[in-house]
């Protein structure tokens, strides 16, 4: 579905050739060829239909099919803390939005020479698929992902060098560059990269559209975070702080709950693992669970309640909340 940006296989000689000397003195970026993405995991369900997530407490998934992408690799000024950023766009059309996503910090124990490989392949076609869930939502919309060791190094905060990181990357791809509508994502404990961006970056701040939070609040220290930006549609996703059906107001409907708390902004989207049972993985949490089976409402032994339940909701919300995000976000 997602096809490099110009069908080429990049191997490591590529990436050692020098530029000419005076090159980063007038650029923060360098485009590289498109490389061979790698990936931890790939092909997992995404959402049938995300606009019944609000009404709906059973989330029903699918394989979908998809328009096509195109994937873009570009190297950082060796002077800069980020080393790579992944691109894509739906391919013969320009965004009208781009999304910056804080991935989950990068460990160079993680890493073995495929830093921008596995870095940003596994975030663009891989366990988070970011380019197939923006193609399924049908928008316009562009996917820059920054990779460091360590942070979103000046992603998280630096005006001036993501302001012209994403000139750099439009008059590359496009010939020119423009002032589009800008989303923010983060991945777990890229939350606190993503409060970085919002208190720094107030130009880039001001074109923001959506703020798309996958379970950063099962991360100690996020308490005080409330991703709440004026004109932007917030969501965080929630597995472990979750509320489950028994714990709903008596008189409440799964879908008047749902709504509720769906439509506040910023918005506590509650993903209980009882929600998740259609997932084809659902196994993982529950072995001897048949999905088949419509248990009892309000059973506590359908909800997570060990570290490894919870674990399992933080590793799946990212590779398919995306798109419930996207499409749910107007104006873009």
């Amino acid at each position: 579905m997602a096809k490099d940006g110009q069908d080429l296989e990049w191997t490591h000689p590529d990436r050692d050739e020098t530029p000419r000397q005076d090159y980063w003195a007038s650029h923060f970026l360098r485009r590289l060829p498109t490389p061979k993405w790698q990936t931890r995991h790939e092909n997992l369900p995404t959402l049938a239909n995300p606009t019944e997530l609000d009404r709906e407490w059973r989330i029903r998934f699918a394989s979908g099919s998809a328009r096509e992408m195109e994937t873009f690799a570009f190297e950082a000024s060796p002077k800069a803390a980020v080393r790579y950023i992944g691109v894509t766009v739906r391919k013969g059309v320009r965004p009208t939005a781009w999304l910056i996503y804080f991935r989950h910090t990068a460990q160079a124990k993680d890493f073995s020479g495929n830093l921008l490989e596995m870095g940003a392949g596994d975030y663009l076609v891989g366990r988070m698929q970011v380019a197939k869930q923006i193609a399924l939502s049908g928008k316009s919309v562009g996917a820059i992902i920054p990779v460091a060791i360590g942070s979103s190094g000046e992603f998280a905060g630096n005006q001036p060098f993501v302001t012209q990181c994403l000139h750099e990357i439009e008059a590359s791809i496009y010939g020119s560059t423009s002032k589009p509508s800008l989303l923010a994502a983060s991945n777990s404990d890229g939350i606190f990269q993503l409060q970085k961006f919002l208190r720094g970056c107030p130009a880039l701040v001001a074109r923001l559209k959506g703020i798309y939070d996958f379970d950063g609040s099962f991360r100690r220290g996020t308490d005080a975070i409330t991703l709440f930006v004026s004109g932007a549609r917030t969501f965080r996703y929630e597995g472990a702080h979750s509320p489950t059906p028994e714990t709903f107001p008596a008189h409440e409907t799964d879908a008047a709950f749902l709504f509720r708390r769906m439509n506040q902004n910023p918005a506590r989207v509650p993903l209980a693992l009882s929600r998740w049972r259609e997932h084809n993985r659902f196994n993982e949490a529950r072995p001897l669970d048949d999905p088949k089976v419509r248990h009892k409402k309000g059973d506590p032994n359908n909800e997570a309640h060990t570290l490894q339940d919870f674990n399992w909701l933080h590793h799946y919300i990212p590779t398919c909340m995306l798109h419930h995000g996207i499409v749910s976000t107007p104006g873009i």
